[in-house]
């Protein structure tokens, strides 16, 4: 008991002056540019889902092409998005399983069960259009995909059968609606991908900082100031058609630009105080990546590429943080690229 007494008393200072980075996720927003750029005179886009099936229906398809404007009918757009299904067709079929059946708590004995499988198959086709230059961009037709689905065990052979002749054409309209939402938000993704300009959140750990012996206000203010960053363009971005690069009031980019700039020069001089290997140092080794970090998402923001490269090979103590720098890294160069096949064009 005395050892174990002596251990805390020596390992609780450890913990108490030891300065910890105390991180907390913040969204990133960024805007993603078209990795193939449509016509420069394209403004606007009609979409739709043609149902050439009268089995079931898809749920409330929402086909948009995010920084364009919707068009009420094709005649009036410039882009035509069409996603049909062709046709369905569902096959079944019920098979015999053995188990062992409860006597008694100590007997069991052979029986004889089922199930009964379903699969479904949806034919469906893609189309965009480029009405106003006369050419198609998007023609992929009869593409098949299926699902299938396998109940439970029904422990009589002959019950399975008949939940099989009743339910088996509701479990094929299930899977049909399953097959359908997802290959139709599979096709959208895609369109914006390469067309739209989606707007997107990255997910990074921002340092607050922790420790008794020294006072974190400053990291606490970045956090805060960037946290706002984040509301101030969300609130840019939000309804249900804004504008390609947002509805930006000049007072909201005076604050963006000021928030922005106060977290990087928060981070920056963070950085400056760096001292390695120190464990009560206020910036020490255990915060000094996450600073790094921090700096090239606040630089991110800024469209310094140079700077969120340079502030990124930086970060070289921590596995994870590594990990992190090298992930973000590959995010910054896909945008570094779509902008300049954008600013090409």
């Amino acid at each position: 008991m005395k050892k174990l007494l002596l251990f805390l008393v020596l390992i609780f200072p450890l913990i108490l002056c030891s300065q910890r980075p105390n991180t907390k996720r913040i969204a990133i927003p960024y805007l993603q540019p078209p990795s193939n750029p449509l016509n420069k005179n394209i403004e606007s886009y009609f979409s739709s889902v043609v149902n050439n099936s009268t089995v079931f229906q898809p749920t409330s398809p929402n086909l948009k092409l995010k920084g364009y404007q919707r068009a009420e009918s094709s005649n009036n757009a410039d882009l035509d998005i069409k996603f049909v299904i062709n046709n369905v067709s569902f096959s079944s079929n019920v098979f015999k399983e053995k188990y062992k059946k409860k006597v008694n708590d100590s007997t069991y004995v052979s029986a004889e069960g089922g199930r009964y499988s379903v699969e479904a198959v949806i034919n469906f086709s893609e189309y965009v259009t480029d009405i106003k230059n006369n050419k198609n961009i998007i023609s992929n037709e009869g593409i098949l995909s299926n699902k299938s689905f396998v109940s439970s065990l029904i422990k009589n052979y002959g019950e399975a059968v008949k939940i099989h002749n009743s339910r088996k054409r509701r479990d094929a309209i299930g899977l049909y609606v399953q097959i359908a939402n997802e290959s139709i938000n599979r096709f959208i993704v895609n369109v914006n991908n390469n067309y739209g300009y989606p707007f997107y959140y990255y997910y990074m750990p921002f340092a607050r900082g922790r420790g008794r012996k020294h006072d974190y206000y400053d990291l606490a203010q970045a956090f805060n100031d960037f946290e706002k960053v984040r509301e101030i363009t969300k609130k840019a971005f939000s309804g249900n058609n804004p504008p390609r690069y947002g509805s930006f009031s000049a007072a909201m980019r005076d604050e963006l630009s000021k928030k922005l700039d106060g977290c990087i020069e928060i981070w920056q001089n963070a950085i400056n105080e760096y001292v390695p290997k120190k464990r009560k140092a206020r910036i020490g080794d255990k915060i000094i990546d996450h600073l790094y970090l921090n700096l090239s998402a606040g630089y991110f923001l800024k469209g310094n590429w140079n700077k969120v490269y340079q502030t990124l090979s930086k970060v070289n103590l921590g596995k994870s943080e590594i990990k992190k720098a090298s992930k973000f890294k590959s995010k910054v160069k896909e945008l570094e690229n779509r902008v300049s096949i954008n600013e090409i064009l």
